[in-house]
């Protein structure tokens, strides 16, 4: 409970940290991804990721079909900032394109331990698979700034989008589709 009424104050406090830095004189770039921020997203991925196991194995208890199960993983990581952030009055996280996708990585992580279920791993593989699956897909989102896609670019057909931070083509335009070089 007290990271549920304590993540906004935190919040607050690290954005005016981020503008006195900015003020005294620092670099806005070097300035936008901190220790606390790292940190904060660390012990939020790992969360996120232990609740998409939980909520699997409920919707599996409650015998209900895999891709419900899979939901339910997803549901029971996700709604419970939904509820701080309705009962706090803020901009609901995984809603808006904003913020890096959130609800993805949960259902990935639910859907992979509900895959290893079925093909009959142990109980600390799929866990360990469910968890590495979560934590590594909401890592990636963040290190490559991974949005919600915003349906008023070209009809391209992709599901997601990347905001560009500078340069480069269409850095005017802060919504593009993500170009993977493989």
């Amino acid at each position: 409970f007290a990271t549920f009424y304590a993540w906004p104050s935190v919040i607050e406090w690290q954005k005016s940290e981020k503008q006195s830095k900015i003020d005294a004189g620092g670099n806005p770039e070097e300035v936008q991804y901190d220790d606390v921020d790292a940190v904060l997203d660390i012990f939020d991925s790992i969360g996120l990721a232990a609740f998409a196991v939980i909520g699997a194995q409920n919707g599996v208890r409650a015998g209900v079909p895999m891709v419900v199960s899979a939901i339910c993983g997803m549901a029971t990581s996700t709604f419970g900032g939904l509820t701080r952030d309705v009962l706090c009055g803020r901009p609901v996280r995984i809603v808006h394109s904003n913020a890096e996708v959130y609800a993805q990585p949960a259902l990935a992580g639910a859907t992979v331990y509900l895959l290893a279920k079925r093909s009959g791993a142990s109980p600390a593989a799929r866990i360990g698979a469910a968890m590495a699956t979560c934590m590594g897909s909401r890592y990636w989102a963040i290190q490559h700034d991974v949005k919600l896609h915003t349906w008023d670019t070209k009809k391209d057909g992709l599901f997601f989008a990347k905001m560009r931070k500078s340069g480069g083509v269409g850095a005017n335009d802060t919504r593009h589709p993500i170009r993977m070089n493989c």
